[in-house]
This record gives structure tokens, sequence and C-alpha cells, in this order.
């Protein structure tokens, strides 16, 4: 079975079984099926020692960061390498269901509200969790592109970005409150303040600033898949409250778009981020009731993810160093500009579960 024949997958013995609800209630709303399971599973079991060169490549990087020694306290042997093997282990073999949560859960779940990431033995902040997601998302990316052709590595790290968005809801559950209110504040001297650390820096900026205005004219098509999608939705679709509410979520989406594909991520973003994020609680919006849950903006996220790194096959690097649309690009160009958008996509969740992490 490979990735790109999908009509194999559909032969997976118990394949309906492999994404369960007790995984996560949201994963079908998100996009991630038997299909997309089937893709991290394959991709996964044909990268040799993917779990193992995860976990070094991890325990390396984090020991290296000041954002992270900053939090050991003197915490003697603080990465366990061997329980990050297992998480991806089970991660690739699957099923993702009831049981892979509960030890996602048993992993990263410390006392009280405290979270960390699998295989780290101390809390983490919330927001440094999601950045060293971040991180591995971009590992992962860059196994595919030394692995596999276009296609595969588009297909499936599409998949892998999707499930990684799930797991993250998971993973943050004690820390996720419902806001009375929104915070009211956007000031930011950053994008993110683990942006360096995710991996994000100024060379994924750049890429951006050269591929996103190649995206920035699918705005349209964006925005009609996206509401065809979110009103077809029994999650979603009763938050549009009526059609002239609708209007303005499309137009507000538009403006997203059109930010994300062609503005700088700085301190300017993370304002307008910010905003959104208020808007999305109790009393922040124009329609002051209608309060988005996190779990449905996290998976949400995911369900972008994947449609954003589908359509970055698409996009190739020319032989003058710029980046031309419409023209198949090499594995390891895809996803050196995967890690970029994957990376940033994930910060900008960040900024949009700032109400509810406080």
């Amino acid at each position: 079975m490979t990735v790109s024949n999908q009509t194999e997958v559909s032969e997976i013995e118990g394949d309906d079984l492999l994404v369960t609800p007790e995984f996560a209630p949201l994963a079908e709303f998100a996009g991630f099926g038997a299909y997309e399971a089937a893709a991290v599973q394959d991709t996964g079991k044909s990268i040799p020692a993917l779990s193992e060169r995860i976990a070094r490549e991890m325990s390396g990087y984090l020991m290296t960061r000041p954002e992270f020694t900053s939090v050991m306290n003197g915490s003697y042997g603080p990465i366990n390498e061997v329980v990050i093997r297992e998480w991806l282990d089970r991660t690739i073999a699957g099923p993702f269901d009831g049981e892979l949560a509960a030890f996602l859960r048993g992993v990263s779940h410390l006392s009280g509200r405290e979270v960390t990431f699998p295989g780290v033995q101390v809390a983490l902040p919330p927001q440094l969790t999601l950045a060293l997601t971040a991180w591995v998302q971009g590992r992962i990316l860059q196994a595919l592109g030394e692995t596999f052709d276009v296609a595969t590595a588009s297909a499936a790290g599409a998949a892998w970005m999707n499930q990684f968005m799930l797991q993250l809801g998971i993973i943050l559950e004690p820390c996720l409150t419902n806001p009375h209110g929104p915070l009211g504040h956007h000031a930011a001297a950053a994008f993110h303040p683990y942006a360096e650390f995710a991996g994000f820096g100024g060379k994924e900026a750049s890429i951006l600033g050269k591929t996103g205005p190649l995206l920035g004219p699918a705005a349209g098509g964006v925005i009609t898949l996206a509401y065809d999608y979110l009103l077809s939705r029994p999650e979603s679709a009763g938050y549009f409250q009526d059609t002239s509410h609708l209007a303005q979520r499309k137009m507000t989406l538009k403006g997203w778009w059109a930010r994300t594909t062609t503005t700088p991520k700085d301190g300017n973003f993370h304002s307008y981020m910010s905003r959104v994020a208020d808007a999305h609680v109790q009393g922040g919006g124009m329609h002051p009731h209608v309060v988005i849950p996190a779990d449905l903006t996290i998976a949400l996220m995911g369900w972008v993810q994947m449609r954003v790194m589908t359509a970055l096959n698409t996009i190739a690097l020319g032989p003058d160093g710029d980046y031309v649309f419409g023209k198949m690009p090499e594995p390891a160009d895809l996803a050196e500009v995967g890690q970029a958008w994957m990376r940033m996509l994930t910060l900008q969740l960040g900024i949009l579960l700032k109400p509810y992490l406080v």
C-alpha cells in the first residue's frame, strides 16, 4: 500500500477502527479519518528508525535551548527518549483510539493544570509545549522529504500535521479554560514568544514572504471551501447566526488569509491575531453570545494545515531562487516550505488559544 494510492487504503482490515471518537471527538471534523491514519502508518513504518531519530534529535535540541533549561529547576534526566520513541511508535502503529489518547494523557498531564510534551519529565508552559509540537512537525516533514516522492510527502505530511493538532488538543486539555471575556490587550514585541524555539526564524519568514503571494490569489476559493465545509458540519454550523453574520465571518476569513499570505509575522500580526482570538470568546465580538470552544479551534487548524500542506505541492523552487506556482517541487523543497508554513500556522494557533490558556 502506498499513500498516493488511496484505493488500497480501503482494503486495510478494520479500517473503520483506525480512528475512533475516543481518540478525539472532533477528528472527523478535522478531516482525519482512515485514509489519513493509514498515511501516517504507511510512511512512519517506511522510514527506518524514525522514532529513534526524532527522540535523539529532540533530546539534543532541548538541552541546548535556554527556554527549556530555564524550566528544568535542577531536574535530573528531564528527557526520557524511551517515552518519546514509544509515543511515536504508538502514533505510527495506531489505531487512533481511546487507548492512544489515554497513553498521551498519561505522559503529558502532570499535577493540576500542568502539562508537558511526551518524554519531557518537567512541566512546560502551554505555549512552549505548543512550540515544541511545531518543531517536531518540521522534523517529521524533513524525514518525509528525504524518503518519499513529492506526492507521497505532500499527502502523508498533511495527515501527519493534522493528527499532531489533534494530539496537541489532548495534551493541552488540563490548561484549557472557558474564558469569561476577551483579554483586551494586544501589544506584542514579536509574532510568538517561542517562535525561534519552534524553528521559525528569518529563513522561514523569507520562505513565507516568497511563497505566500503565490497562494494569496486563492482567497476566493479558500473562503468558499472553508465556509461550505463549516456550514456542512453539525459541529460548526450552529455558530453562524444569520446571513449577515455569515457575510461578516467570510470577510473576516478573507482578511485572515490575506494577512497570512502577504504580511510579515511580527508584533503587528500578533496583535491582529489576538483581536481575532478575543472575537471567539464570550463578549468579544459583534455577536457576544457566540462562543467558539478551544477544541473546535484546534481541530479546525488541523483541517487548515492539511489543506495548506496539500496545496504546497504546486509551488516549486526555480533556478533563480524564486518560487513559481503550478510546478511540482522536489520533495526536499516541499519539506522546507512545509516546515515554514506548518510551524507558522501552529504558532498562530497559540495566539488564538491565548484567552483559553489564562
